[in-house]
């Protein structure tokens, strides 16, 4: 970092009232102020942190983010950059892995800054610099902090600057988060070095970008579906010099219809959180940026690297000065590269006259019928047809245990529907037969980041880490348990009811009104068996409201009505058969491990929930204490089946009681629902026990 600070001291010392960042509420940061709150900052740091500390960097992106992110890479220490509304759970897997020394939130950062009245910007740094934590995706391997080094930043800084992407005369309009490798290069490193300003928006809107050019931005870093939506919007006049998409494939039709709308060059940019900035492509194919050497090898060869021809599809790996350190949090780092080299992740190509392209990932290559289909290319035959916005393809397992293709597709316009029948017809004139998709399904919209990036799906998330052999597979665990519970369903209450006392009643209807269930009020009671909680809820709400009881066993819901649950429905939580916002709360009481993804379980239910509505989640989680465990253990597998037995009278119990020991015994933990919650989508997710075992979940929509 030692260039860009003597950039940044240098233009405070030419220019000190120029703007540099202009906040998304319209604040405005000038050189003198950046820097003055930089150095009083960093002097703070220094009294609370010693050299070479881990500090977390929490404010929003903008100029605070500058002042917090080089205060405290200039007071010796490394700056881990987190978004300022990051989840409970990376918050609590950076204090579980991490621990850092200080977490600089907005509040903090104006207490640094008081002193800096009666500081001096022109006051030098008393300790070496420190360097960046960046949050690594994981698509190479499990998600990483890595350290680029002070020097690892100057120079990918360097490379942006030489390639002319940005100028000291420029303005930089960005919807990138500062926080995100992309965003952290592009609205804050090499704008730093360069001189140029930055304009920052928050989450990418079409208004906000036309409000952006408009106003006289020269430098446009987007990702492709943004680029692609700008592209449509006529905007009169505008002084881009040029645009930058990073994140995904870009597709050539968007270049075109880009450069076409703008008359300036669409440069897509290829890198990792790990290297920094790859190559840069302006059509042709990508070129290397200075400093940086790529190698395209077999990708099935781990523990070496052997190369493959030229035009030969292989792996890339990369070598740069830009390179991480370390992996913060582990004893391994360099290591995990071979030769100095970085292995991606990514499948590539480098043509006969040296362009470099990205054809796929390697993890996302698929098998069906023992041929590989790569999605990015079934995914660019599919958004050739002129009604399609966006595709996905993804692999599907069928019945029989062979893979399929499927692909999931955003129309250009909504109202102007597609026959899927005739889009299958449409690829199958672009790809080989064995690529074209199986099933073709239609969504109104694609979930996106903050930048407008859309978002592939979650990968799934098992509430259950282990079954039995005879039910790793779905529909023969589906079938098995269909008949458990139908088979037991008329002792079923008895038997949980003798195993709790006698007190399940009273907790689950506390749980509800906790949740806030009030009088008129809607739920919906996903895997609801023989009615309990629904008939609760029926109680709170009143002949004004409604509740629904759903279940995937007839025989469980034929209890239900026999007990007084007015409303039931058979079905499954993974596909809810209800208009979207049709609910005000859904509780979900001790059925997850009857679904096999929890990400597509929860995003079904925020779906159905109105704004503003609630989530109420009850499950029972093994002890983990050294004398609790296997007490706890021996109850559920042994005791319990055997009073739920004795209590229901029906021998039928017995296994439905032992296979919920089993799937308690080797459900996730607490954090890995709360993390599943909040990737849905929910806010405010919470979580609280009782008796150590009886856990309770609750998350809102959004507003």
């Amino acid at each position: 970092m030692n260039l860009v600070f003597a950039a940044l001291a240098q233009q405070c010392a030419m220019e000190p009232d120029r703007v540099r960042v202009t906040d998304p509420d319209g604040r405005q940061w000038t050189n003198r102020e950046l820097l003055t709150a930089i150095v009083a900052a960093a002097q703070a740091i220094e009294l609370r942190c010693a050299p070479g500390s881990l500090v977390a960097v929490t404010v929003p992106s903008g100029g605070a983010f500058w002042v917090a992110s080089l205060a405290t890479m200039r007071a010796g220490c490394d700056a881990l950059l987190m978004a300022s509304a990051a989840p409970r759970a990376m918050i609590d897997r950076v204090a579980r892995e991490l621990a850092p020394t200080l977490i600089i939130d907005s509040a903090t950062l104006a207490e640094l800054v008081l002193p800096s009245a009666s500081g001096t910007a022109n006051a030098e740094p008393s300790r070496p610099y420190g360097g960046l934590v960046l949050l690594s995706s994981g698509t190479t391997g499990m998600s990483r902090f890595v350290r680029r080094s002070p020097g690892a930043l100057d120079c990918v800084a360097i490379g942006l600057v030489d390639a002319q992407l940005y100028q000291h005369a420029d303005t930089v309009g960005s919807f990138l988060p500062m926080h995100h490798a992309y965003g952290c290069e592009h609205a804050f490193l090499a704008p730093l070095l360069s001189g140029a300003s930055v304009r920052q928006h928050g989450s990418f809107t079409i208004e906000g970008a036309q409000q952006l050019i408009s106003t006289g931005v020269t430098v446009l870093p987007l990702v492709p579906a943004a680029a692609a939506a700008i592209a449509e919007v006529a905007i009169p006049s505008h002084a881009l010099r040029c645009a930058i998409v990073a994140g995904s494939p870009l597709r050539a039709s968007v270049r075109a219809r880009f450069q076409a709308a703008f008359g300036i060059p669409l440069i897509d940019l290829y890198g990792a959180s790990e290297v920094g900035t790859i190559w840069l492509g302006r059509g042709a194919g990508g070129v290397a940026i200075p400093g940086v050497e790529i190698r395209i090898v077999d990708p099935l060869c781990r523990d070496r690297m052997v190369d493959v021809a030229d035009g030969v599809v292989g792996e890339l790996a990369v070598r740069s000065g830009a390179t991480f350190d370390c992996i913060v949090g582990h004893s391994h780092g360099q290591e995990i590269l071979q030769d100095g080299y970085f292995r991606t992740g990514d499948i590539g190509v480098r043509s006969a006259d040296g362009f470099l392209h990205i054809t796929g990932r390697v993890k996302l290559v698929f098998d069906v019928g023992g041929l590989k289909v790569n999605p990015y290319d079934v995914e660019a035959a599919i958004e050739e047809h002129p009604d399609v916005a966006v595709a996905i393809v993804e692999p599907v397992l069928v019945a029989d245990g062979l893979t399929r293709v499927a692909a999931r597709v955003e129309l250009v316009a909504p109202t102007r529907p597609l026959d899927a029948t005739a889009l299958r017809a449409f690829v199958a004139e672009r790809v080989p037969a064995h690529a074209v998709p199986r099933t073709i399904a239609f969504v109104a919209q694609f979930p996106r980041s903050a930048s407008g990036k859309v978002l592939r799906a979650a990968p799934a998330q098992p509430p259950v880490v282990a079954r039995p052999a005879q039910l790793r597979d779905r529909a023969s665990r589906e079938q098995w348990t269909q008949a458990l519970f139908n088979n037991s369903a008329a002792g079923y209450d008895r038997s949980s009811g003798a195993l709790m006392g006698g007190l399940g009643r009273a907790y689950r209807r506390r749980m509800l009104q906790a949740a806030g269930l009030r009088p008129g009020m809607s739920l919906l009671d996903v895997g609801s068996g023989t009615g309990v909680c629904a008939l609760l809820a029926q109680e709170i709400v009143g002949a004004a409201g409604r509740v629904v009881a759903l279940d995937p066993s007839a025989g469980m819901l034929s209890v239900a009505r026999a007990r007084g649950v007015r409303e039931t429905v058979l079905g499954c939580a993974e596909q809810l058969p209800f208009p979207s916002a049709s609910f005000d709360c859904v509780s979900m009481g001790y059925m997850l491990r009857h679904i096999e993804d929890m990400h597509t379980v929860f995003s079904e239910v925020l779906r159905v929930l109105r704004p503003g509505g609630r989530i109420v989640l009850l499950e029972v989680t093994s002890a983990r204490g050294a004398i609790t465990a296997p007490l706890f253990r021996f109850t559920m597998r042994h005791v319990a089946p055997t009073v739920g037995v004795l209590a229901s009278g029906r021998i039928s119990t017995f296994p439905m009681m032992r296979y919920w020991a089993d799937t308690i015994e080797d459900a996730v933990r607490p954090a890995v629902i709360i993390s599943a919650l909040e990737s849905a989508g929910f806010l405010g997710v919470r979580h609280a026990t009782e008796l150590g075992v009886m856990s309770y979940y609750r998350g809102v929509s959004r507003p």
